[in-house]
């Protein structure tokens, strides 16, 4: 008699939980805030993200330690990590992200699923688990998923609160990416053992090494571009919050076109698949700081311009190698991007 009750509120627990879970996803209605504290918000959503982990642990001790406890006692410690979890999802649904800023929200809706996901998983192991014995408390498997539980609400105190440091932050995962590339080629390109390390039979020719440089170049142009795009964001005006809002999306393609390339220069080296990669690039590139230009500012044109003229000057060296070695012909378009018969 006593399991049925215990499964019925485990049940209506995992029920609701999941519920709330879904209902993370039900999109922003724009309207006008005019209220708002952020800082006022993040205090209260950690008090609530610490209140959820408090009521998961209590709940964790009753149902792991004898005696158990009654049904009513189980219920009423359930029921309050439950209005904890609405608590957590009604507070989610009160940023205004057409105000504050989408990229911040994306990063706090990842949080707060993150979290919930772990109380359905809570949920789903109590009722899993009525009626079956265990030889200590530790070997409960709720002790183990209570600590997720409380290891991802304390995750949300590290999450951008700004959406200048939410932008800069996912900026600064393709700025990692592509330094991580650049280390590799540029670790192969000077080590003698590099490539045997990875049973690779060949190496680079001394023609091969002319054209790399430049490459390498237009790599480090790349990193240059991102780094200080992500500087300019997280220095940012607040009123220019949802304006810096388009910078991820405008950097999305760079991490694939740098592995593309990166990739393409490892021996043995295919002159014209890495001269491809390279113009794709380019443009990828050109097209950012043609954007850059709208969405930063005349304050950043200086700077703008400088990797405009990096990214020209290495195009121009590998399209000179090019010609040299008869792989392209001397002829630029208007824009220095090379033609059809150059391609």
């Amino acid at each position: 008699m006593g399991d049925k009750k215990y499964k019925e509120i485990f049940q209506i627990m995992e029920t609701n939980l999941s519920n709330f879970l879904s209902q993370v996803s039900i999109p922003e209605t724009e309207g006008k805030v005019t209220d708002f504290n952020n800082e006022e918000f993040w205090r209260n959503l950690l008090k609530i993200a610490d209140k959820l982990g408090f009521e998961c642990n209590k709940a964790t001790i009753l149902w792991t330690n004898k005696p158990l406890p009654s049904p009513e006692d189980m219920h009423a410690v359930c029921g309050a990590a439950e209005l904890a979890s609405v608590a957590l999802l009604n507070s989610f649904h009160s940023f205004p992200g057409f105000t504050q800023g989408q990229t911040v929200k994306e990063y706090l809706k990842t949080g707060i699923t993150t979290v919930l996901e772990s109380m359905v998983r809570f949920a789903n192991i109590l009722l899993q688990s009525v009626g079956k014995k265990y030889s200590s408390p530790d070997d409960h498997p709720l002790v183990q998923q209570c600590g997720v539980v409380m290891k991802y609400c304390d995750s949300l105190k590290v999450l951008p609160q700004q959406n200048s440091a939410a932008v800069a932050a996912k900026l600064l995962s393709h700025a990692e990416l592509i330094k991580d590339a650049l280390r590799e080629l540029e670790e192969a390109k000077s080590s003698e053992t590099f490539m045997e390390d990875f049973e690779c039979d060949e190496n680079w020719s001394e023609t091969d090494q002319i054209i790399l440089s430049p490459m390498l170049g237009m790599i480090k142009t790349c990193g240059a571009l991102t780094k200080k795009t992500l500087d300019a964001a997280k220095k940012s005006d607040p009123s220019d919050s949802l304006k810096i809002d388009s910078l991820p999306s405008l950097f999305k393609n760079i991490p694939e076109l740098v592995d593309n390339l990166s990739l393409s220069l490892y021996p043995p080296l295919d002159w014209e698949v890495s001269k491809k990669e390279a113009w794709l690039l380019k443009d990828s590139l050109e097209n950012i700081i043609a954007e850059l230009h709208n969405i930063l500012g005349v304050g950043h044109l200086g700077w703008l311009e400088f990797v405009l003229k990096a990214v020209k000057h290495n195009t121009a060296t590998i399209q000179a190698i090019l010609i040299q070695h008869g792989m392209a012909q001397l002829q630029l378009t208007d824009t220095d991007k090379p033609s059809e018969e150059q391609s």
